[in-house]
């Protein structure tokens, strides 16, 4: 089945316009998301069918707005990470604000990722496992509110144990954070 003009026109409008990602429209179309991607990245409507590689190095249609990204980016590097330029959002500036743009979002995409790595804007998680052996504690002090004996006391401190390997814990209320308190309710540390 092939896909008509106008649910081309209706893909673009889509991501370009109503500002969604490529599953959403697949999944809104019924089209496998790689049809929707050919669709969202093609230029050049009269010869769909993509020209073979050649062996030569061509200049990059995005050559002449490379250093304005770059700009971008850069300042991004100040900026709050929920706050910094996405493809998406660079694609956007460009098409509004650069004379002369008319590249694909793909083309913006790839070197807008590529740049980031670079710049080491992408956020990179590192994780340590936990490992926790038998007989381990971790222990804090807290306060709160406890009645002893029909007697309020407000702010008092309690000391907590807990045991990760087990998921086990222990609960100390105490009169206050210091050794002589947990002699006295005993609380053996």
């Amino acid at each position: 089945m092939s896909t008509t003009m106008d649910q081309i026109h209706h893909i673009r409008d889509m991501f370009y316009r109503q500002d969604k990602n490529i599953s959403e429209i697949a999944s809104e179309t019924g089209l496998n998301w790689k049809t929707v991607k050919k669709y969202v990245d093609m230029e050049d409507f009269n010869n769909p069918s993509p020209k073979p590689a050649s062996s030569e190095v061509h200049e990059s249609k995005l050559d002449p707005f490379k250093p304005l990204i770059d700009e971008w980016l850069q300042a991004d590097k100040l900026a709050p990470r929920k706050q910094r330029h996405t493809a998406k959002r660079v694609f956007k500036r460009l098409k509004d604000e650069a004379d002369g743009f008319g590249c694909s979002y793909r083309l913006v995409a790839l070197y807008v990722k590529q740049k980031k790595e670079e710049l080491r804007l992408k956020r990179t998680d590192g994780y340590i496992p936990l490992n926790h052996h038998p007989g381990e504690a971790q222990s804090d002090f807290g306060t709160a509110d406890f009645y002893e004996n029909d007697r309020l006391h407000h702010e008092a401190k309690y000391l907590v144990l807990s045991f990760p390997y087990s998921n086990g814990g222990f609960l100390q209320l105490n009169y206050g954070e210091n050794m002589e308190c947990c002699g006295r309710t005993g609380c053996h540390i």
